[in-house]
């Protein structure tokens, strides 16, 4: 740690020694990523990319921090310049710059006398770091999709923002359906998951359109459903049916893939929400007539669902044994097929910690899900 009795002096030391290390990393990323080109040299990359994780490194208000916050807001921190400056350039989704904020992260960690495990930060670190580079590329696709859709520059903004404030609040109740449990011991059916991506979809426009309405009204490209029908295919695929990306949460379509063009859930959605805007320029406040009548958030029956055939909503499952007793602390509960001396682990879910399990069942799960991420709790 750094004495405060000792002050300045050690204080300059281990800044000056964090500067080092991380131009160093840094440098190892670049390498790696330098033949894709650009206007910068490697240096000039090295350089500009140091200065705001370094930055961000300096605070001292990050020592103060227990571990796992310290490691999320020194990732936000960093990205606020870093992705302003360079998001632009053609390797900024290319580069590797986990082990560098991993590295840094851990530095500061331990002059805050605080024990870790380095895979606990490296954990956090990675989801963080992926977390913010889907936020700036999903920040990209509302621009280019309502910049293309929309001509007034002003409304096209109010709809652009609409759209990222519609987008977590419907995807975190979404996510907390009461399904997490069991998707985490046995996984989701199809008809569950497609479920999702319908509510998902139709909660986010219809918050969205009903946030920016009234600047769209107001230079005449108020929403129609034809309006409508482009911007869900745009949002599915911004950059071209080529490009992988999508708008919609990889955490919902993980298992279905990205719908395609013809969903038919995007003419179900596209109608309804359009009759909602028309009824809106009849009279009467949207929001009053929702609680009245129905709450657009069920799933469609489109062509999606006609890909993966009608199915019943019932898990044909098979419950693990208990024969270990159970550890008390896992969230598996009467279902847990460890004991009381199993390691813990703690479901990381978007970076967050959640409900913890003994290693037994997590082991049980991560074979039926590995892409499950998770760390070693400390009892």
């Amino acid at each position: 740690s750094i004495p405060r009795a000792r002050g300045h002096s050690k204080a300059m030391a281990f800044y000056d020694r964090l500067h080092s290390n991380l131009y160093a990393s840094v440098g190892d990323a670049v390498s790696r990523i330098a033949h894709i080109g650009g206007e910068w040299g490697p240096d000039e990359i090295s350089k500009r990319v140091v200065r705001h994780m370094y930055k961000a490194a300096s605070d001292q208000e990050l020592m103060r921090m227990p571990w796992e916050e310290l490691c999320k807001e020194y990732v936000e921190r960093a990205f606020h310049g870093y992705s302003a400056a360079c998001s632009e350039m053609p390797w900024f989704y290319e580069i590797d710059l986990v082990p560098a904020f991993t590295q840094a992260a851990l530095e500061i960690i331990a002059a805050s006398g605080q024990r870790v495990s380095p895979a606990g930060v490296q954990e956090i670190i990675h989801a963080e770091y992926e977390d913010k580079l889907d936020r700036t590329m999903l920040d990209k696709a509302f621009w280019d999709v309502t910049s293309g859709l929309v001509n007034d520059e002003k409304a096209a903004g109010k709809l652009r923002g609409a759209l990222s404030k519609a987008y977590w609040p419907a995807l975190d109740e979404v996510l907390n359906d009461g399904t997490l449990h069991r998707e985490m011991m046995y996984g989701l059916d199809q008809a569950t998951e497609l479920r999702r991506v319908e509510s998902f979809t139709r909660k986010w426009l219809e918050d969205a359109l009903n946030r920016s309405w009234a600047a769209l009204e107001n230079v005449g490209e108020a929403p129609t459903e034809e309006m409508i029908k482009q911007l869900v295919k745009q949002l599915i695929a911004p950059f071209g049916i080529e490009d992988p990306f999508s708008c919609l949460p990889a955490a919902l379509t993980e298992g279905l893939g990205r719908p395609p063009p013809d969903w038919a859930f995007i003419r179900k959605v596209s109608r309804d929400l359009g009759s909602l805007w028309n009824a809106q320029a009849s009279g009467g406040p949207l929001a009053k007539r929702r609680r009245k009548g129905k709450r657009g958030g069920g799933g469609g029956d489109g062509g999606y669902a006609e890909e993966l055939g009608e199915q019943e909503d019932t898990a044909a499952v098979e419950e693990p044994a208990t024969a270990g007793g159970g550890h008390p602390k896992c969230t598996s509960a009467e279902d847990c097929i460890g004991n009381t001396g199993s390691t813990l682990i703690r479901h990381m879910h978007n970076g967050k910690p959640g409900d913890l399990y003994c290693v037994d069942c997590w082991e049980s799960f991560t074979q039926r899900n590995p892409g499950l991420k998770g760390v070693v709790e400390d009892e």
